[in-house]
């Protein structure tokens, strides 16, 4: 037995756990499946259409009202006065996709995340044929022939890209890139997939009838990018905020546990013959006690 001085700040490492980093990516994949098909009926983010949709509201609000009360509430609220029955509201339906690749770029990180996402793809590709359909609109083999595959492929550039901002980092100010920067990956990856897709069609079909700049194209590029990118700002704001939990969860999961790092230069050379116990040592202790084998 002797004693070696041992420094205060000893090099640690992790050690992965390869089924916790499996486990993580099939979590991935069911939370992309979940979210495949979860729509929810919203008012398309226009300026006339949320004016009417929050008066419609206010409205409902104040047919709750007591009668007796409900005087007070309209002089207090002028705007109540004003029927309704002319207002229309536009919805359209809204899938959070977008934003659960950014959450799982953000929670599993730049390699994780990514994987999940491609997995996801491969499987909306590939599934119909064994009877497995990932995609909401169908999937299939041919389904990158659809002029929004470009908004599903850029999942994978989009998660990678938050787990490298977020990487090490929980701060405000990174989590806000992440989500900015996956937003703007995702929808300019989709919107140049869209007018490439229908320039290639042109192409292909060298009819001039079907030229790719007609008014459709347009109305798709509205509907899949400037009608859900408000919600799709506020959602991933929303799931960010939420994920730290998670985030440690999965760290956890990932590498369980922490173990000095052997080496001569930490005075704890040949420590895995000593029988150093593989487990976090508290730090601060001036010295340790290691048995030399021979």
């Amino acid at each position: 037995m002797r004693l070696v001085d041992r420094p205060t700040n000893i090099p640690r490492v992790r050690r992965r756990s390869l089924l916790g980093q499996i486990v993580l990516t099939l979590l991935g994949v069911q939370l992309l499946f979940l979210a495949s098909f979860t729509s929810v009926d919203v008012p398309i983010a226009t300026k006339r259409n949320m004016n009417n949709f929050c008066l419609q509201q206010m409205h409902d609000l104040a047919s709750c009202v007591p009668p007796a009360y409900l005087p007070r509430v309209q002089a207090a609220l002028p705007v109540l006065k004003q029927p309704v029955d002319h207002l229309s509201v536009r919805r359209s339906a809204y899938t959070p996709l977008v934003a659960v690749a950014i959450f799982l770029g953000y929670v599993l990180g730049m390699v994780i995340g990514p994987i999940s996402c491609a997995i996801f793809i491969a499987v909306g590709l590939l599934g119909p044929l064994v009877g497995i359909h990932a995609f909401a609109g169908g999937g299939g083999v041919a389904y990158y022939l659809e002029p929004g595959f470009g908004y599903l492929l850029a999942l994978i550039g989009a998660s990678w890209i938050a787990g490298l901002v977020t990487d090490g980092k929980r701060t405000s100010l990174s989590q806000l890139s992440a989500v900015f920067a996956g937003l703007t990956v995702i929808h300019l990856t989709g919107l140049v997939y869209l007018l490439g897709s229908c320039l290639v069609s042109y192409l292909v079909d060298g009819s001039r009838t079907s030229l790719a700049w007609q008014p459709w194209v347009f109305e798709l590029a509205r509907n899949m990018t400037w009608y859900p990118l408000p919600y799709d700002i506020i959602t991933s704001l929303v799931l960010i905020a939420l994920g730290f939990p998670f985030r440690w969860l999965a760290s956890a999961l990932i590498a369980p546990d922490l173990v000095p790092k052997p080496g001569p230069q930490n005075g704890i050379a040949g420590a895995s013959r000593a029988g150093m116990p593989r487990h976090r040592v508290p730090a601060g202790f001036p010295t340790e006690v290691v048995e030399d084998f021979v």
